[in-house]
């Protein structure tokens, strides 16, 4: 969060000090940039996200600004649970499992040791929630290695 704080601030001071040498749109596209980098870095601050494992369903609560969001989804359909690497610039890290057939992502910004306490607990409170949400199919072994011991 600091590291995408400074970069506000780096490409809102480039933004000032060449002000006056830009065409108008050009000024208003970069002042729209900056305005949404800021917004989206408070959202992001200013945000807290409760996730809710249960027998029947998964939910995942967001309240930014007083404004809460839930989303459920039935354990039933879950599976691949894991947590996710940043894979680029919009990607953060966090946690992600499949819904049928797409992916949800939540708890952004974790580590990977906090999604392996989040697993741990999971393992520990509700054993067969744990067994069907980390459940890969057969096909999708790309965290494996085979290694063919004999």
């Amino acid at each position: 969060m600091l590291l995408e704080a400074m970069g506000i601030l780096v490409f809102g001071a480039i933004t000032v000090r060449d002000w006056a040498t830009r065409e108008w749109w050009f000024r208003y596209l970069l002042l729209w940039a900056v305005a949404s980098a800021t917004v989206g870095w408070f959202y992001q601050l200013s945000g807290s996200e409760t996730i809710e494992f249960s027998a029947q369903k998964l939910a995942i609560s967001k309240e930014t600004f007083g404004w809460n969001r839930t989303r459920e989804y039935p354990v039933a359909t879950c599976r691949e649970l894991e947590w996710r690497e940043q894979s680029g610039e919009g990607d953060n890290t966090g946690l992600q499992c499949k819904v049928g057939w797409r992916t949800i992502k939540f708890a952004h910004h974790i580590s990977e040791d906090e999604a392996l306490e989040i697993v741990t607990a999971l393992q520990t409170n509700l054993p067969d929630v744990a067994q069907q949400m980390c459940a890969m199919p057969d096909s999708s072994k790309k965290h494996f290695t085979t290694l063919n011991l004999s």
